[in-house]
């Protein structure tokens, strides 16, 4: 059994290996939380037992590619720092239409259902954390957007598009995508629900830069984009 499972993996064309790695992904997400009862990793940071949640799923992804696909971290993710400027413009180009879809989705959908805005997090007021833990966080953000980009974008959109072509591997992995963000459900089911839908839109959108450019670069600076003015507020403590 194990022999067959092998010789599927290798086959990179094939989604098996890329979707049992997407498996997980859930695990761990799922599984790290408990580490709390190892070690109280919140007395040091709040932020370090997500970040520790974001390094294995990263691990996991790297150890596959080079065990399975022989490449190296670049290949393993499509990530190249040439023709920067291109990447750069159309990650510009859709964060503006992320930027509308995600307000339209605000104005239209969410307000008249909730009749206020959703969070992505809650917890203390930012403006009662110390700058010092305001830099961090903003820090943890910008590496979770990095690994989610990389992982789920240069990693598993790229992989699936070989199978089943762009149309439908855009729609799986940003289902993945959405449904990875589970936790979301702890604020209640209406709220939750409407957060992972928004999640499915805005990744659907920033996948497209990637579709465009065939890399990593792009999709990652859009991500950065997109979060940028939330976590600008989360900085400033307002």
């Amino acid at each position: 059994m194990c022999v067959i499972l092998v010789a599927m993996l290798e086959k990179t064309e094939h989604p098996v290996g890329p979707l049992l790695v997407y498996a997980s992904w859930i695990a761990l997400t799922a599984l790290t939380p408990y580490l709390k009862h190892v070690y109280n990793f919140r007395a040091i940071n709040p932020n370090l037992l997500p970040g520790i949640r974001m390094t294995l799923l990263l691990l996991v992804t790297v150890l596959y590619a080079r065990a399975f696909e022989r490449r190296r971290f670049s290949d393993a993710f499509n990530l190249s720092f040439k023709q920067v400027g291109r990447n750069v413009l159309w990650a510009v180009v859709f964060f503006l239409v992320a930027t509308a879809v995600v307000q339209g989705y605000e104005y239209v959908i969410v307000r008249p259902a909730l009749g206020a805005s959703v969070e992505a997090s809650g917890g203390a007021s930012e403006a009662a954390r110390s700058v010092v833990h305001r830099l961090i966080e903003y820090a943890y953000v910008l590496y979770e957007g990095i690994v989610e980009v990389l992982i789920f974008i240069g990693f598993l959109l790229d992989r699936l598009a070989k199978r089943w072509g762009w149309g439908w591997s855009l729609i799986v992995t940003n289902v993945g995508f959405a449904l990875w963000h589970f936790s979301y459900l702890r604020q209640g089911w209406l709220p939750g629900g409407l957060m992972i839908l928004l999640t499915f839109f805005a990744g659907l959108v920033i996948s497209m830069s990637y579709i465009k450019t065939k890399n990593s670069l792009s999709p990652m600076i859009c991500h950065t984009l997109v979060d940028l003015p939330s976590e600008i507020s989360m900085l400033l403590g307002v």
